[in-house]
């Protein structure tokens, strides 16, 4: 059985995951879509516009939410502006990425040998969903800096942060192994 992405000559990529990396991916990408919360989108304009001023406001203590979205300007009236003009379209961005991933995983799910298709045009889609996958495992691990990266990788077995530790590797690998397979 592979194990890893695999090219091919339009630039489309198949990754051969193990079974249970499809079902832990496609888990952590829901959370991902559920907690970015995004407003309904809709074809039409207004409709969509009055979809995201009803939208309820980002929880800006929550580290991750604040890792993901962050400030624009230390300035609060400059960063509430942005906030009002971009955050609603960048939750939507950030949700409809993370449904192409699910897209693709889920026809894998539950497959002994699975194997998951990844269009050229959907590869920047997946690497934008990996790294905020890693930004808010990242902030739930409470890694800052350099430091405390370096703490995290040096976690004893028995720290109940160590199998969060291992998603957050692991995480790190799949998108290290993907831009690998594009720059070949």
């Amino acid at each position: 059985m592979k194990n890893g992405f695999d090219g091919a000559a339009d630039g489309d990529l198949t990754w051969y995951p193990l079974p249970f990396e499809v079902g832990l991916l496609e888990s952590l990408v829901t959370q991902l879509v559920e907690l970015v919360d995004a407003p309904a989108w809709s074809d039409d304009p207004l409709q969509r516009w009055a979809n995201e001023h009803r939208a309820a406001p980002l929880d800006r203590e929550d580290p991750a939410l604040a890792r993901l979205f962050p400030e624009a300007s230390s300035d609060e009236e400059v960063a509430g502006e942005y906030r009002r003009l971009m955050e609603a379209e960048l939750r939507t961005q950030k949700a409809a990425e993370a449904e192409l991933v699910l897209a693709a995983l889920r026809p894998a799910v539950g497959e002994a040998d699975p194997e998951v298709r990844i269009a050229a045009a959907e590869v920047d889609p997946w690497l934008r969903t990996l790294n905020a996958l890693r930004l808010v495992l990242g902030a739930r691990l409470e890694i800052a800096d350099d430091e405390d990266a370096e703490e995290i990788d040096e976690l004893d077995e028995d720290d109940v942060r160590a199998p969060a530790a291992d998603v957050y590797h692991w995480l790190g690998h799949i998108q290290g192994s993907l831009l690998e397979a594009i720059t070949g």
